[in-house]
């Protein structure tokens, strides 16, 4: 099984219907910390994506467009970091079909790409907390012989949905929710929880196709 147009295709659908059923959720979670729109933001963007990688051209091309769509479907920094996640993950794709430790590569591209917006880091109370671990797992199995993409995107499921629950620990640093301090404790981060619904689903469509 290879990381290809079509297999994302179908793993941005399984995100984007993840993410419209939890919306309401994701926006009470950012109601008590935020400004409580998260959940229609991260819908807009990743409905945004998976209609938006449908267009014609290589992988690369058309994941570059799928982030400036991204990026223009809502303002704010939802659709700004998420939208140059894409970009940064279409810029490192090289084939039409990736290989296992191809497709870390071009995950932890994608990471590389938001930190030149954000300085926020693991502990920050923001998204970064599940994306970080989430590429950090698929990096681990770089290299090692037999690994699989469903194998791969289960841990990064698992490390976003950890990093995710991390937060309602967390004084948050960055964003509106830093000027409550340490009175954001106690709060699921809604950002982190919205990548951790992601790449659940990511995972979910890799296995369910895994052939």
């Amino acid at each position: 099984m290879f990381f290809t147009k079509s297999l994302f295709e179908k793993m941005l659908a399984a995100a984007a219907a993840a993410i419209e059923a939890n919306a309401a959720m994701l926006n009470q979670l950012d109601a008590a910390i935020g400004d409580g729109d998260h959940g229609t933001a991260i819908t807009a963007a990743i409905r945004t994506a998976a209609e938006s990688i449908k267009k014609s051209g290589t992988f690369s091309e058309v994941l570059q467009t799928v982030g400036f769509d991204v990026m223009g479907s809502t303002s704010g920094s939802t659709s700004a970091l998420n939208g140059l996640f894409f970009t940064g993950l279409g810029e490192a794709i090289e084939s039409e079909e990736l290989d296992a430790d191809q497709t870390t590569e071009a995950f932890a591209a994608g990471l590389v790409n938001v930190r030149t917006m954000t300085q926020a880091k693991t502990g920050d109370k923001t998204l970064l907390d599940a994306l970080i671990p989430a590429v950090e797992a698929m990096g681990k199995l770089k290299g090692t012989a037999g690994t699989t993409l469903p194998q791969m995107f289960a841990e990064a499921a698992a490390a976003a949905k950890d990093g995710a629950e991390s937060t309602r620990d967390l004084a948050a640093k960055q964003g509106r929710a830093r000027n409550l301090g340490e009175r954001s404790k106690g709060h699921l981060d809604a950002g982190a929880v919205s990548t951790s619904l992601i790449y659940t689903a990511y995972a979910e469509a890799v296995k369910r196709l895994y052939r």
